[in-house]
């Protein structure tokens, strides 16, 4: 009886290693649940009627970015806007506005992007009348004092009229550069 039991005992183990490899089978064959956390894209801070000043060493204004909406997504890092307005301030030049429907920060924050209906303003003075920049996108890098597009861009003042296809303008170095079938009327006083 006892030869004949011990014969059973190989085949038993055979038999719950081969149900312990079907079931290890079956398992790792699931689909694992979905940890989403990283493919979610959901705010991490919304915040309404913002304007955040910089200042410059003497504590004066130098720009100023305002909108009617923020919100910051952890995820990537992105800052997505909503009706902002930009404002370039400075004791020696008029006051350039820039708004558009929407618009984002870059990541690091260097630069701001204006998306649909730009359109920027330098405050008119007692020589000059106010001039006026439209166009559907527009990156403000706010340290360098430059804004540029590579989309078409029109240029109005007074009665005067420019169109191109991209514009960089450079506060610091007070120029303007227009390229790509530029175009333009200029109306004398």
């Amino acid at each position: 009886m006892i030869a004949q039991s011990t014969s059973w005992l190989p085949l038993t183990v055979v038999a719950v290693m081969a149900a312990l490899a079907y079931w290890l089978n079956q398992l790792a064959s699931q689909p694992l649940p979905a940890d989403d956390a990283a493919f979610r894209h959901t705010p991490d801070l919304i915040v309404e009627n913002f304007v955040a000043t910089a200042f410059d060493p003497q504590g004066y204004p130098r720009y100023a970015l305002a909108a009617a909406k923020m919100v910051y997504y952890t995820d990537d890092e992105t800052t997505e806007l909503t009706a902002p307005r930009f404002q370039i301030q400075s004791v020696q030049a008029p006051t350039i506005r820039a708004e558009s429907a929407r618009g984002f920060v870059s990541t690091q924050g260097e630069h701001v992007h204006l998306l649909d209906r730009v359109r920027v303003s330098r405050a008119a003075t007692a020589e000059v009348p106010e001039l006026v920049l439209t166009t559907v996108y527009l990156q403000i890098t706010p340290e360098a004092q430059i804004m540029r597009t590579d989309k078409p861009v029109e240029l109005r003042q007074g009665d005067s009229r420019l169109t191109a296809n991209s514009l960089v303008f450079d506060a610091k170095a007070r120029s303007l550069d227009l390229r790509g079938n530029v175009r333009g009327i200029y109306a004398t006083r």
